[in-house]
């Protein structure tokens, strides 16, 4: 049996999800009071304050989740998943009973908002438990006597065949390479537009806004497709018997960049993504086999036989000639 070890560098990964998604709330918050009530928008200081109070109080409630899995000696990337957004939706319901926020959400929209943080809370979690390690636990009863039959301790290495697993967690966490990609063109373009702007506080406004849209619209319209495109890219390695990440990489590159190009035939203004396509397809490819993880290759399926005289090889020379019953 196996715990999660205590990891810093994990706990920071897994709260890079929870980041993004509070600041597009923040900045989401933050366009709202700009147009309602200009005058009542806080401080800088003030924000900065707001947010990362929010983020200590998910590190926290994170972590304490974390020690509470390693109580129960559960160490699954599942149960830390769920844990995850669990810990995040608790977060989420203490900033808003405790107003930890700079608006509150409006009437009918609490539950909706609340889903964002949740599923990032999930994909933080995962992360945790795929990034902290696994420490064994120390049963010395257990040791001592677990033997098979023939006397031999179990076996603790793992020499047969195996193949990449079929990870939901990772398909959409590198479903989620399109919008992160997306999103850093306009964080690069907008501040440059927003120069003309007269209004300097407005420029600043509309340059956070707008990456956040963008995040919160490609979000929407490719998670799906990019899922189905990774569980397709995957499949593909795993019948190539492909598990390096560098060949994933390479299969997810020429998938996107071939079905980039058959778009491009039918609408001729996507060919300038053909190029960015086919990196964003090779990120996504490395991206999932990183945490995808192996498992041993199935055992063949056992046979229901009903009569034993066709229980033999396929060479066997039974099956390549017919026996004869003559007839009165």
């Amino acid at each position: 049996m196996y715990l999660v070890k205590n990891s810093p560098r994990a706990l920071f990964a897994a709260l890079i999800p929870l980041a993004l998604v509070e600041a597009v709330l923040l900045v989401y918050a933050l366009a709202g009071g700009q147009v309602n009530d200009p005058v009542g928008v806080p401080a800088p200081d003030q924000i900065l304050v707001l947010y990362a109070g929010r983020m200590a109080m998910n590190a926290a409630l994170l972590f304490a989740g974390h020690i509470v899995l390693r109580q129960w000696t559960v160490s699954s990337r599942l149960a830390y998943g769920l844990m995850g957004g669990v810990m995040a939706a608790v977060s989420y319901g203490i900033a808003i009973r405790n107003h930890i926020q700079l608006t509150a959400p409006g009437d009918g929209t609490v539950m909706t908002i609340g889903l964002l943080p949740t599923i990032a809370g999930m994909i933080g979690g995962f992360l945790y438990g795929q990034l902290a390690g696994l420490s064994p636990v120390a049963r010395v009863a257990v040791d001592a006597f677990a033997a098979d039959a023939s006397g031999k301790p179990l076996p603790l290495v793992f020499n047969g065949p195996v193949r990449v697993r079929t990870s939901f967690a990772g398909i959409i966490i590198a479903a989620l390479i399109p919008t992160v990609l997306a999103t850093l063109l306009p964080y690069t373009l907008v501040p440059l537009l927003m120069n003309g702007f007269g209004d300097k506080s407005t420029a600043h406004i509309f340059a956070a806004v707008i990456p956040a849209q963008t995040f919160m619209v490609m979000m929407v319209i490719s998670v799906i497709p990019s899922s189905i495109f990774m569980l397709c890219v995957h499949h593909a390695a795993r019948a190539m018997s492909r598990r390096n990440a560098w060949e994933y990489a390479a299969i997810g590159g020429v998938a996107a960049f071939a079905c980039m190009l058959l778009l491009a035939f039918a609408v001729p203004l996507l060919a300038f993504l053909v190029v960015p396509a086919a990196f964003c397809g090779a990120v996504m490819g490395a991206i999932y086999r990183r945490f995808a993880g192996l498992e041993p290759m199935p055992l063949p399926e056992a046979v229901i036989a009903t009569d034993p005289n066709t229980l033999v090889d396929a060479d066997h020379p039974s099956r390549h000639q017919h026996g004869v019953i003559l007839s009165n």
